[in-house]
């Protein structure tokens, strides 16, 4: 079994700034020499649910995973009435000209996907919430499109579903033909469902796929009966993503370390930040609702295992 290995605790909270209590679930980008990371911060303590409201920090590392800032303030917070109990979970998509951030917007009762884009980190727009009236998240769009078209993964439990729109105004328009089609034929657009005990609850997609050769790899958290969070891979076709090529039947990481299985959330390792160096694959994660930790695996590897599962 082919498993990530870790590297170090990436990013903890100190008691002050942005994340005071927690820091953790963290989206990541690379431009250059540079990784991009927005995490998950909050300030509040989560036994006083009046308090515990997410926000999502800005931070940047080196190539190796080294912190070299903390922004002093947040990147985006709640101002939208669907987001009033927390902006959550923000992954980071490069997608022609533009930073585009998929976070879950939060309001107390159910739980939304929001869009956000950016060119430098530093100036946000809100573009806008996905209003489903269901509990939606784990959601991104690929890193190209897909056919000419914007391919977006998502997860209305338990299931991930993909659906195939022309424009973010389009995914946005939830009332529109594309999603309406897509809901009537949920079950056609789904890519993957529950298929091991470690998963059987839930699944939910980690961080936006990496494009290979082979296909597009995709780290994906899953959740057992007991509510323990593990990470997973699969392989889907590159024309059609629709389509799983080969996936894992086991996880490739999991709650072992004090710093996973202890925290305001316990036994949870939640992957949603890729980036590939060289040849590695640095998984950015969050460990217990508490802190960020980095695994890494050589990316060729990773690949070579998933052929050994074809489906």
């Amino acid at each position: 079994m082919l498993k990530l290995e870790r590297q170090k605790v990436v990013l903890q909270p100190t008691g002050q700034g942005v994340g005071s209590r927690a820091r953790f679930n963290p989206g990541t980008v690379r431009e250059g020499n540079t990784i991009h990371m927005l995490f998950r911060a909050v300030n509040g303590d989560i036994s006083q649910k009046d308090t515990y409201i997410s926000e999502i920090g800005y931070a940047r590392l080196d190539l190796s995973g080294n912190l070299q800032q903390v922004a002093e303030t947040p990147l985006l917070s709640p101002s939208l009435p669907q987001e009033v109990r927390g902006c959550e979970d923000p992954r980071i998509v490069w997608f022609e000209g533009r930073y585009c951030i998929f976070y879950t917007a939060y309001d107390g009762v159910t739980a939304r996907v929001a869009i956000a884009t950016t060119r430098d980190f530093a100036h946000v727009e809100k573009l806008g919430v996905i209003g489903l009236p269901v509990w939606d998240k784990d959601a991104f769009i690929f890193p190209e499109r897909v056919a000419g078209k914007i391919a977006y993964l998502h997860r209305i439990e338990p299931n991930i579903q993909l659906l195939f729109v022309e424009s973010l105004s389009e995914l946005l328009d939830t009332g529109g033909p594309a999603w309406q089609g897509h809901l009537r034929n949920l079950a056609a657009d789904t890519v993957m469902r529950p298929a091991f005990t470690w998963e059987a609850k839930k699944i939910g997609a980690g961080a936006p796929p990496i494009a290979t050769p082979d296909g597009w790899v995709l780290i994906y958290h899953g959740v057992d009966q007991n509510l323990v969070y593990r990470a997973g891979a699969a392989l889907l076709d590159r024309e059609n993503p629709r389509r799983v090529l080969a996936r894992l039947p086991y996880p490739i990481l999991e709650p072992e370390e004090a710093f996973e299985r202890e925290g305001d959330v316990p036994n949870v390792v939640f992957p949603e930040g890729l980036v590939v160096v060289g040849e590695t694959l640095q998984v950015y994660y969050g460990a217990a609702d508490k802190v960020i930790g980095l695994a890494t695996v050589e990316l060729p590897e990773l690949i070579a295992e998933l052929k050994k599962h074809r489906i």
